[in-house]
This record gives C-alpha cells, structure tokens and sequence, in this order.
C-alpha cells in the first residue's frame, strides 16, 4: 500500500489545545508532546502520530512538529517548520532530528494514554508507554528491511540471468587438481629399528615398502613413481589440510569468457589415510571485449550469508580490500588446463598464448589481468612468449610495463627486441627478464663487440651494472680479461671483514670509478699504463688522494681569499679574550673536534663566500679552542661553546663589542 499523501496533508493540521500553565511544558526531560489517532485515508486506515515540540507549545505553537503517517507496509512523515512551512520526509523515527538521535525517543511522553494504546494496537505490540514508540521504530526498520529486499531482488535478477549462462563446473575439477596441483604425502609407520617400514601413497591410494624414510623428505612412490612427502603416522598432526587456488576459463560468448576461481581443500585427519576433498567456487571475473582491444572486466563474488534471488555479488571480495591478506579473496593460482583450448576458440582471444605461458613459467598467475593485458598488446605477448620470452611477457603483464624498451608495432623477434638476429638466442638461453634486457640493450645501442660473452660473464659473477661509456676506450674481451687477472689481487688488497666481502661487483665499481677520475684529470685515455694498472686498488686510491690534494688546495686557496683583508681589521683584544682568524682548512676542522660541534662541516660556506668563521681565544691559551662565532650577512649568527654550549656573559659582552666596534671595518676591508 502507498501512501495518499494529498489525504495525508489534509490530516495533519491537528492542534493540540493544552493550558500553558501545564506543568509538562516546564519539565525538563520533556521535550515533545505525543498524541496519536488511526485514521481512513486514501481508502486504507493509517496511524498518525503527533509530536508537537514544547517550546513552541509555550509560544502558542499548538501545531505538530512531526506527523508520522504509517500504513501496514509504508510510512511517511511530515515536518513543519517554526514559519509554517511543510515538507515531506523518508526518515525512520528515531532519525527525526539527526542521524540516530539517541536522546529523541526518551524526550518523547503521551499527552493521553489513549495515544499509547492506539499505537500498540495499530502494530500489535504491548500498550507499554515507555517502549510502543521504539516498537514503532522497530515496525518501520523492517518495513524498510521488506522494501531493500524487494528492490535488492529485483536488482539482482540480472545477475542471476547472468549466472545462468555460465557453464557447469567440470566434473574432473578435483581429480584434475588431486593429480597435478595438490601435494602427495607417504605416510608411513615410524620405527627406528627397522630399515623398511610399509607406506600409504596419497595419490595411487596404494601400500608399499620404502626404504629408511626421513619426514618431510620428498620421495618417489615405489607403485605410481609420483613424487610424494614422507610423513610418520607418529609424528603426524591431528589434523593437517592442504589449500589451492584454481582457476577455470570458460567460453560464455565469441566476447564474453569467465575466469571462476576455485579453493581447494585437502584435509588429512589423524589415523585416515584418505583425504576430504572440497572445491569451493568464491569468484567468477567475466572478461568482456567487443572491439578486440579492450576489455572489460565484470568482477562478482560469492556471498554464502546474502539474502536475494543469488549469491552472487558484483565487486571483488571484501577480503581483497584495502590491501588486506585473505586466501578466500586471492585471485593468483594454478589453472585447469582441460578444454582450455575448447574455452579460447573463436574468441578474441584464442591466440592469447596463456597455456605456453602458464607452463613455462610453471608458478601461479592471474588470469584476467593477463588476458586484458593481452586485448592491449595482443601480438607482442603472443610472439614473445611462443618464442621463449615468458619471463619478459610476466613483466610486461604484471610488473615494469616495457616502456620504449620494446617495439610492439614489428614482427620479427629481434626487432620487437630492439636487439641484432644473433642476440635473441643470447637472451633466450638467459631467460632475460625486462630490467636484463635493458642492460643488453645498452651494448646493442653501441655496437658493442663481444657483447653476447660479456653478457654472459657479467650474469655469471653476478654484476649488476658496467657503464658502457668505458667501452670507448678497451674491447669487452679486453676489460673481462683484466677484471678477473685483477680480483685476485684486488681480494688481498681488500680483506674480508664482518661487513662486507670482496666482490666482482665492487671490483668492477672501483674500476670503473678509477677510469672516471682519470678522465676527470685529462690522461691520456688510449695509454695502456692508464687503461689497465697493475694493481687497480692501488691506483684507484692513488688517483683518489691526489684529486682530494686538489680539492684541499682549492678549497685553501679560496679559505685563504675569503680571509684577505678580513683578518688584518679584525683582530680585538684585551686582557682575557682575543679574535682569532682561521688561517686554513684544517683549522675550522680542528676547532670542530676540539668543541664537539660541526663547525669543521662549514669549509664550503667559507669557501664560496657564504659566511666567515672567526675564534674567541683566551689570551694565556691562544692555541686552544674556546668559542666559536659565525658571521653571517654582516652581522653575528651564532655563539657556541664546548657541545654547542651558550657562551658566558663575559664572551658575549666581548663578541658584542666587536661586532660593533671592529665587524663592519673589517668586512669593508674584505
């Protein structure tokens, strides 16, 4: 039954004729008056309820607040506002005046107790004033309820329509799996005296003898010759369970497939050999594509609790959000390989390769992300992995993307590559990935010769990078030649230690870092003396101390500048204390160490002009660090003592002094 709201308009203009002297307009807790009467509108009989709000009962208000009209399967309620105005809301009753008011109900009291009864009656409940109105709530909570259910059936009838074309599951769904993805166990009787002991073969459901089994070890089944894990009955849990992912492709249309996502459940209880077997199906993704481009994905899961005309609900499983860990929501697993075939044929993606790639790879993979990736880049995916690049397809599909690492648009392997015809056998016998691909692609961008062995040799010793840019100056046979002439003797030069071994990497890395500084310094780059040291190490850390010597007259040089002049007007003394001026480097490095502060850390700012350090000595000690003072923008921006301390008044008095007195003729002089 619907409402007559026209009817109910018509009866809601119901004033209340009290006397302001009431004492119930004054309490309190009361807040709202109640009266309540059934009556026939639109041809049904309907409750109203009335709540009229005592403030506005105190201003001569006598008009309802709120009139709650309710019908056997439908309520609705009127509001009207202090200046007369009237609307029409949805909300439940204790929602009146906010989300779930909590306090409404109890500010609530029956002019009459008539009004109690009328209620009661109306919705069959006890004529109990303190509770009929929360009973009222709880009548048109599930009114609400009924209303949801019907517009959730109705909702989800399209999906069950959508179910309905889905295939049966395949009938060998769980003895496929029992025989090539779950795990088989020997169980066996332990006894440590005998040598053989009679076994339990969990997939030829066969006994047989084996011969001084070990737990967990993984052995061969004497009958069936499948590979098993020897258990001992003795030392074997009460109950133990396996679990799977598995995942079934099938056709639903020439652009339609369904990816349905099973759990398997292999459980083994104590003292049964046998195993319980389950398969639960908890996913369908349907993948969808019209043009053969792009695909849409239609993800639904099963909901054993949900109440409608189908499990089934459209979204991914709550489990999977927010990142959270859950089997049942994992869409990653193995998959069913019969009729897998029979599921791709005539469909847009019946060349998609997934059987090549799932077997070559031989690890658990995502289905549906693999075929919409597939719709994207259908023959780069399709070539490459027919021809042995899987790995390059998995990062393709689910990791790194390629980039301009790769040339989609070509058909030829080499060149979908970016590589020469004699490389693709180099990088098929590696089963290179894409960041491996992008090294070798780096030799190939320079034409280099012997590139092929020099891949290979950098893999073997396990170097991860080698700058191209040294190739300008030696062959790569040539640099494999001296790196493992030098890594004995780069071994001995460098120790092994707690921390960190000697490696062909770092070798590689000081060589490469020694080459770098030599053509900082502008040696003669084609000398074979320079190219190739007897001992790397050595020359690494020769040309390291003479560019730090470089550096150090530098920077004293420029120390030196930034003092001219300054340290002629600076100096002030008197009978205690006296500025001093840095004369070098080491100075300002030696005062920091002296102080436990980090002025020794300023030597740039000095040099580049940023700022000038001066010291405040004692005069009986003018060697010894005391305090320490920035200059900074012509004006004093820090004092510190030993461990940053804050100077003493007498240093801050002097210092002031200074810098009023002697500062500015000295910076002018600078």
């Amino acid at each position: 039954m619907k409402l007559d709201k026209r009817a109910c308009h018509h009866a809601a203009n119901v004033p209340l004729h009290i006397s302001l002297n009431a004492g119930v307009l004054y309490t309190e807790q009361v807040k709202y008056l109640v009266t309540a009467a059934v009556k026939l509108l639109g041809g049904h009989r309907v409750l109203a309820v009335y709540f009229y709000e005592c403030e506005r009962l105190k201003a001569n208000d006598c008009m309802p607040k709120w009139v709650v009209f309710q019908g056997k399967d439908d309520f609705a309620t009127l509001e009207r506002d202090a200046a007369g105005n009237v609307k029409w809301r949805d909300a439940m009753l204790t929602n009146l005046t906010g989300y779930y008011s909590g306090s409404f109900l109890p500010a609530c009291v029956f002019y009459k107790k008539t009004g109690c009864h009328t209620i009661a009656r109306y919705i069959h409940v006890e004529a109990n004033p303190t509770l009929v109105l929360r009973h009222l709530d709880d009548y048109q909570q599930d009114i609400r309820d009924r209303q949801a259910k019907v517009r959730r059936y109705k909702r989800d009838a399209v999906v069950r329509d959508k179910m309905r074309r889905v295939p049966q599951t395949p009938a060998n769904l769980k003895r496929w799996a029992d025989k090539h993805i779950m795990p088989h166990y020997l169980f066996y009787d332990y006894n440590n005296g005998r040598a053989k002991t009679q076994a339990y073969c969990t997939y030829c459901e066969k006994f047989s003898v084996i011969k001084r089994p070990k737990s967990d070890d993984v052995l061969r089944c004497p009958k069936c010759g499948q590979k098993a894990i020897a258990k001992a009955q003795g030392r074997r849990a009460a109950y133990h369970e396996d679990r799977e992912t598995c995942q079934v492709v099938q056709q639903v249309s020439p652009y339609e497939l369904v990816v349905r996502i099973y759990k398997l459940y292999w459980s083994y209880a104590k003292g049964k050999d046998t195993a319980g077997k389950s398969a639960y199906e908890v996913m369908r993704i349907f993948v969808r594509s019209d043009d053969g481009k792009d695909a849409t994905m239609e993800p639904y899961y099963y909901d054993s609790v949900y109440d409608s005309v189908t499990r089934w609900r459209r979204g991914y499983h709550p489990g999977a959000l927010f990142g959270m860990e859950c089997f049942i929501s994992e869409e990653t697993g193995e998959i069913y390989l019969p009729g897998l075939e029979k599921a791709l044929q005539g469909t847009t993606l019946e060349y998609c390769a997934l059987r090549q790639f799932y077997e070559r790879t031989a690890i658990p993979m995502q289905v549906s992300h693999y075929l919409k990736m597939y719709l994207r880049h259908p023959l780069l995916i399709e070539r490459l992995t027919k021809v042995g690049f899987e790995n390059i397809v998995a990062d393709v599909v689910y990791r790194h993307g390629f980039g301009d690492a790769l040339d989609e648009m070509q058909a030829r392997t080499h060149r979908i590559l970016r590589v020469e015809k004699q490389d693709v056998s180099v990088l098929q016998e590696q089963k290179v990935g894409m960041p491996l691909l992008k090294k070798y692609q780096a030799y190939v961008a320079i034409h280099l010769r012997g590139r092929a062995e020099l891949f290979q040799w950098q893999l073997h010793n396990e170097v991860s990078e080698i700058p191209t840019d040294i190739f300008q100056y030696m062959t790569a046979e040539k640099f494999m030649r001296y790196i493992d002439a030098q890594f004995p003797i780069y071994c001995e030069a460098r120790p092994a230690n707690g921390y960190r071994d000697p490696t062909m990497e770092t070798l590689v890395i000081t060589y490469v870092d020694y080459l770098h500084m030599c053509r900082r310094q502008a040696y003669d780059m084609k000398e074979k003396s320079v190219l190739f040291p007897k001992n790397c190490a050595a020359a690494h850390d020769r040309e390291a101390e003479r560019i730090q010597k470089i550096n150090d007259a530098q920077k004293n040089k420029a120390f030196g500048i930034a003092y001219a002049g300054f340290a002629r007007k600076a100096a002030l003394s008197n009978e205690e204390l006296q500025i001093v001026c840095p004369k070098r480097v080491n100075d300002l490095v030696a005062e920091g160490r002296a102080l436990h502060h980090c002025v020794g850390s300023y030597v740039d700012r000095v040099a580049e002009g940023r700022c000038l350090i001066v010291f405040v000595r004692r005069v009986e000690e003018p060697e010894k660090p005391y305090v320490t003072v920035e200059v900074r923008n012509g004006k004093i921006e820090q004092i510190h003592g030993d461990h940053n301390s804050d100077p003493t008044e007498e240093v801050q008095k002097f210092v002031d002094l200074w810098s009023r007195k002697v500062l500015p003729m000295a910076l002018q002089a600078a």
